[in-house]
């Protein structure tokens, strides 16, 4: 690997970890720090831009910037993550909701989705149990989006402990090549889109917000949020994203996390074994909050 030419201070990385927090509410832990440090050099070196210049420059050209943001987010999943949480769609929460909706679709919102292992996750599942489901795929990267529309994913997407238990329901689509490939009648159920969950209670993603989603999944984002917005994007969710009654899922390091002094009113945490979850009470006609069940 070429070394870059150019070498940044602590101090200097530090202006442009603070344009990355203002921008995405990402505050980067010391290996991502590192990355974010390479990118950086690695980009004045090969341009000969001074790195002054290129601070400057994001500012101004939004190509740049957008490639900045893309290259600064963490993009790691894989399908059927945190299985577990899929055994609970499985074996609880789509049989109730077959069972209660009679046919209804479900809409379901990978909030931050990455290249879109979990969005497909959520298809073939629902679809595997009898129920029609809405995807909404959303993520900073515009990169990842792109990918997430292709429906094409690398063997890697497949690990040998995690997500095991379910990797069958997606082997008949590997090619040759080994390579994941959804077909049309898939990927027809999955919606993607461009959020940055920082302005998620913006008037900009006010239009385009997922809204009254009975299913949402935000995991491992949390772990790079200030507390307070970790409880602004929760509020948010919990206020205009989560139909009642329905589910929230982060990830099973998170959840410890997020205690009632940023937990909204509305949800409450449920314990099914070891799987954490939030559901969304339902308000009946005399204003009074009814417990857990789709």
């Amino acid at each position: 690997m070429e070394e870059p030419e150019i070498k940044l201070t602590e101090d200097v990385l530090d202006t442009f970890i603070s344009i990355l927090t203002t921008l995405t509410g990402i505050l980067p832990r010391a290996s991502h720090r590192d990355g974010i440090k390479y990118f950086i050099e690695k980009k004045v070196s090969q341009n000969h831009y001074s790195v002054e210049e290129y601070r400057k420059m994001l500012f101004t050209d939004k190509e740049l910037m957008s490639e900045f943001v893309n290259e600064c987010t963490v993009n790691e999943t894989y399908f059927f993550r945190e299985e577990k949480q899929f055994a609970l769609l499985k074996n609880k929460i789509f049989p109730q909701w077959r069972s209660k909706q009679n046919g209804k679709e479900i809409k379901m919102w990978s909030a931050a989705c990455s290249y879109g292992e979990e969005a497909y996750s959520f298809a073939v599942l629902s679809l595997t149990c009898g129920i029609t489901p809405v995807v909404t795929a959303s993520d900073i990267n515009s990169e990842v989006i792109e990918h997430c529309k292709s429906g094409v994913f690398l063997s890697t997407s497949l690990r040998s402990v995690d997500g095991v238990s379910y990797q069958k329901l997606v082997m008949p689509y590997q090619r040759e090549d080994r390579k994941i490939a959804f077909p049309e009648a898939i990927k027809k159920h999955i919606t993607t889109m461009q959020i940055n969950l920082a302005e998620l209670d913006s008037p900009a993603n006010a239009i385009k917000l997922p809204r009254n989603q009975n299913i949402i999944f935000i995991r491992n984002v949390f772990i790079y949020f200030s507390l307070d917005l970790r409880k602004k994007i929760l509020q948010t969710i919990a206020d205009k994203c989560l139909a009642e009654d329905g589910y929230l899922f982060v990830s099973m390091s998170e959840i410890a996390q997020l205690d009632s002094s940023i937990v909204p009113k509305s949800l409450e945490k449920i314990a099914d074994g070891s799987v954490f979850y939030f559901h969304k009470r339902v308000v009946n006609a005399g204003g009074n909050k009814n417990g857990a069940g789709l």
